[in-house]
């Protein structure tokens, strides 16, 4: 019979990218959180991580098996909601995926808003690229996501909840900057530093360029996004990113920047649900409470970004 905390120890071993950090998380000592997982391949007669110098990964069968476990483990965590604390108490966890460009502006107020009205909800929320967080959505190793310009797929749900332009950013007092706008043909033949494709804002700025033969420059190509803010703050070359991404150094005088029109850049971000769990009211919860703090910190100012 499968063991549960067989199951928690092999999933914080996948989730964390190793043995020890994984024992760290768990504070268990290293050799019995290994004993677990071998207890388990055992019981499975199948071999579930690729062990490296570099830390483990999963086999085929590996992510397979991970998809079970965390429903397994997601129906045991409602049959103690249901039958130990009553139809109506609310706890587990539940993992909400951010991109760096909107963590800033969603992240503090997610979890304080959570904390206050949720006491026995643990919210876990990871800041990741985007591409990572739809991975992650997909293994069902994520409840929930923001990620950018994306339909409902097989995988999870996606709901659009707010439209952000874009904006030029370069060092301060750049004179290109002094207003709040710059126009799209003014970015003709400046040194930009971006990401590289496909990564998600580098496809959504070709994708521009090619619809509205706008050709742009990319002098540097990094997928960090403290280098392109960096770099951009130091007059080596302009980003293009979201004001949610660089609003505080604006606000210290780090950088400045100019949301970018005639025509926009614009993306859509959409709360996107992991299809991959099995229903959890802890997460519907902690969905409509995402709602709530997207409508405010846009009503607030504190995302320069339009509802949807």
């Amino acid at each position: 019979m499968l063991d549960n905390k067989h199951l928690r120890s092999f999933l914080r071993v996948l989730d964390l990218g190793g043995f020890s950090r994984a024992a760290r998380s768990l504070n268990i000592a290293q050799p019995a959180l290994s004993q677990h997982v071998r207890k388990l391949e055992e019981q499975l007669s199948v071999t579930l991580l690729d062990r490296s110098a570099h830390g483990v990964t999963a086999t085929p069968a590996g992510r397979q098996f991970a998809i079970r476990a965390r429903q397994i483990l997601e129906l045991v965590d409602v049959a103690e909601r249901e039958f130990k604390s009553g139809p109506e108490a609310l706890f587990g966890e539940v993992t909400v995926g951010l991109p760096g460009s909107v963590c800033p502006v969603l992240a503090t107020r997610l979890i304080v808003e959570t904390r206050q009205r949720f006491p026995n909800i643990k919210l876990v929320v990871s800041e990741l690229m985007s591409g990572n967080l739809a991975d992650q959505l997909r293994d069902g190793r994520m409840d929930m996501a923001i990620l950018f310009n994306v339909t409902e797929s097989d995988d999870f749900t996606s709901e659009p909840v707010a439209r952000e332009a874009l904006h030029l950013v370069g060092p301060p007092d750049d004179p290109r900057l002094a207003g709040e706008t710059i126009a799209a043909s003014a970015l003709l033949g400046l040194p930009l530093v971006g990401t590289r494709p496909p990564h998600g804002l580098r496809l959504l700025i070709e994708r521009w360029i090619n619809a509205h033969d706008m050709p742009l420059t990319f002098a540097v190509e990094a997928d960090a996004p403290t280098v392109l803010v960096d770099m951009a703050a130091q007059g080596m070359c302009y980003s293009i990113l979201s004001h949610a991404a660089i609003q505080e150094k604006a606000r210290s005088g780090v950088l400045s920047s100019a949301e970018i029109v005639s025509p926009p850049i614009e993306r859509k971000a959409c709360l996107c649900t992991s299809k991959r769990l099995p229903p959890n009211p802890a997460r519907e919860e902690i969905q409509k409470l995402f709602h709530s703090v997207v409508t405010s910190v846009v009503r607030r100012g504190e995302w320069q970004a339009e509802l949807l």
